[in-house]
């Protein structure tokens, strides 16, 4: 299996919800970072993360699309709105029913990040930070701002120096 490269046609072939405007959505390819962030409502730590992301978000506006992705059989559109709305998520929150996105870029966990180029080829894949170090188990502030120095380094065309690393949250299950 490689997660290094992936087919972005294959990506904007699957389909997604998007729970606020009511309809079925496929990923945009083309010009840009993007940047994957799977998400569960009910998740302590996606809700942790909701204002550093939505820092990101406000950061990086215009040089990186940001796409909130909720996998789950079970979720219904006025779970992820009213996530989006109590955690003032400030980009688009998709819906993964099928599961098909969610496994064609391996994630496993919420939160979990996933940047990739244009092209499809992995910038970054894992935890937000080192905020967390377990569930339950968090530090006062984070050391290392993995996604971001991730991110720095991309737009200015710089080796990536930490590219993987393993996602602390709550495992994505198939329901």
């Amino acid at each position: 299996m490689n997660d290094s490269v992936f087919s972005t046609t294959a990506l904007a072939s699957i389909p997604l919800f998007d729970a606020v405007a009511g309809h079925v959505v496929s990923v945009p390819g083309g010009r840009g970072i993007r940047l994957f962030v799977f998400l569960s409502p009910e998740c302590p730590i996606c809700q942790n993360y909701s204002l550093t992301l939505n820092r990101l978000h406000r950061q990086y506006d215009g040089r990186v699309s940001f796409f909130g992705i909720v996998p789950g059989k079970t979720w219904k559109a006025s779970d992820i709105t009213a996530f989006g709305a109590k955690y003032h998520v400030s980009y688009p929150l998709w819906l993964d029913k099928s599961f098909e996105f969610t496994h064609s870029l391996h994630a496993f966990a919420t939160p979990e990040v996933i940047l990739l180029t244009p092209d499809g080829e992995l910038i970054y894949k894992g935890a937000i930070d080192n905020w967390f170090n377990a569930l339950g188990r968090s530090r006062g502030r984070p050391t290392e701002n993995y996604l971001e120095d991730a991110i720095d380094r991309a737009l200015r065309h710089e080796t990536i120096l930490v590219k993987r690393t393993v996602p602390v949250g709550c495992l994505i299950n198939d329901f």
